[in-house]
């Protein structure tokens, strides 16, 4: 149930015009009763944008406020004199898939992605690409405006249900996992990745697949649907530790990640799953591109290089990797954060279930485990990723001075596409403005323990003029 904070009347807050969707907390950014006003003006740019536009369609997460808003998007899309095809209860790749195989001009998914409970927001796509950056403020400002179509005929809701086509695609793609004998916990976090799983495991009659929060609760009574946080995997960890099972897999809010957990507990960062989905695509695509985050650690880097692989380093943030992937006609992308792009038998776009389905491939037809599988990875002491609250007035300056720091190092390599990723003899460490919230992501690795606490000392040298010492100390240096 909608709380009444979240229906009294607020306005639309600039905040929620974020770099590659419209998210923000109902009732104090996020105005439900704006929501309409809000959709008119998208409307507006779609049809000025793509004058062809006549079709859009609207999938929606699990979350207490998605009814509520569909409701509204629909009318508003409706009374723009668009027509509506509502995929209903659905993951993020679903109205992707959606938008690659209907015919269909625009698509808008009511989701807060991994956002706690009490977020809510749009993923807005026109044509087969995700609206984002200079398009998302283009948009606040029509919605500032008032912008609307005027006098045009009224357009018409149509239901389609998006997931029983796309697992009957996912199956007809997967023919070889039928019958598959891996033993997995899936944790789908109590979010729409539970639409799916339960008919697909009965569909490719899969024996040893157990679910985990399957049943869709938008109050996530359970954790907040981010599996790359690891207290968001305790569930699967205690499940691995107490029964036979091989491994797990947890699934975002809106399913476009999935991270892996090995047997032993190991939550496996972005970029070595990364590594076992590159080494299989290069072998039967020598030489193809990958694009991968500048967070991503060096040993999938000397990987890359060394299996000869067009090795593309992009700013964090899948609207980027999905357009680097574009100008280089990569086959495969992919973040620290488990969102993951194939190009070569799919989309492109992130699709944790899909890519779920590549690491059962790989697992069925090498014969191995999953800890098997991830000794190719060399040996690396890296940190997590490290996100610490932040003044927005105080980033430029912090990053500035860091760029200033290190340049002035004969031993230093700078990589200043986002943010700064210095590159010493015994490791790296990289300082970046998170896209998503007001904080700084960082993260420092090095090939020995002694050469990790070396990179965090130099950028502390600088960090420490602006942050407590022991923030520093709890948040970095004890990571």
């Amino acid at each position: 149930m909608i709380d009444n904070n979240e229906l009294r009347h607020t306005p639309m807050a600039d905040s929620v015009f974020k770099e590659y969707d419209i998210r923000g907390k109902v009732g104090e950014e996020l105005s439900l009763d704006e929501m309409y006003d809000l959709v008119c003006s998208i409307a507006y740019y779609f049809i000025h944008n793509n004058p062809s536009t006549k079709t859009v369609a609207v999938g929606m997460d699990g979350r207490i406020h998605s009814p509520h808003i569909k409701k509204q998007v629909c009318k508003a899309l409706c009374d723009s004199g668009l027509n509506v095809w509502f995929l209903g209860l659905c993951p993020s790749p679903a109205l992707y898939f959606a938008m690659h195989t209907l015919p269909v001009e625009a698509g808008i998914m009511i989701t807060a992605s991994h956002n706690p409970k009490e977020y809510n927001g749009l993923k807005i796509c026109l044509g087969k690409h995700l609206v984002y950056g200079p398009a998302i403020k283009e948009i606040g400002r029509l919605f500032k405006e008032q912008k609307k179509v005027e006098e045009t005929d009224c357009g018409k809701l149509s239901e389609y249900p998006i997931i029983e086509p796309y697992i009957n695609w996912l199956a007809d793609h997967f023919t070889d996992l039928k019958g598959m004998k891996l033993s997995v916990i899936i944790d789908c976090g109590n979010a729409v990745a539970g639409t799916v799983f339960p008919q697909l495991i009965k569909k490719m009659h899969w024996p040893n697949v157990q679910l985990l929060y399957e049943e869709i609760d938008g109050t996530y009574p359970h954790h907040t649907a981010d599996p790359v946080i690891e207290k968001n995997m305790l569930d699967v960890k205690k499940v691995l530790a107490g029964t036979d099972i091989a491994f797990g897999i947890g699934f975002d809010g809106d399913g476009d990640r999935m991270a892996a957990m090995t047997k032993e507990g190991y939550l496996l960062p972005g970029d070595r799953l990364l590594a076992l989905f590159a080494k299989s695509i290069l072998k039967d695509n020598p030489g193809a591109a990958v694009v991968f985050d500048i967070k991503a650690s060096s040993g999938l880097i000397d990987l890359l290089q060394q299996w000869g692989a067009e090795q593309v380093m992009t700013k964090t943030g899948h609207a980027f990797i999905k357009k680097a992937m574009q100008e280089h006609n990569a086959l495969l992308g992919g973040e620290l954060s488990c969102h993951f792009f194939f190009n070569d038998r799919y989309f492109g776009f992130d699709d944790g279930i899909y890519a779920a389905l590549r690491l059962f491939e790989l697992l069925v037809k090498s014969g191995k485990s999953l800890d098997e599988l991830l000794t190719i990875f060399p040996q690396r002491y890296s940190s997590p990723e490290i996100r610490i609250t932040c003044p927005p007035e105080k980033m430029g300056m912090i990053i500035d001075q860091l760029k200033s720091t290190f340049s002035q190092r004969n031993d230093t390599e700078l990589i200043t596409i986002d943010g700064v990723r210095a590159v010493m003899p015994y490791g790296w460490g990289i300082v970046r403005v998170s896209n998503t919230q007001p904080m700084l992501s960082m993260r420092f690795e090095s090939d020995s323990s002694y050469g990790l606490k070396q990179v965090k000392n130099d950028f502390l040298t600088i960090l420490r003029q602006y942050f407590d010492e022991d923030l520093l100390q709890r948040e970095i240096m004890e990571q």
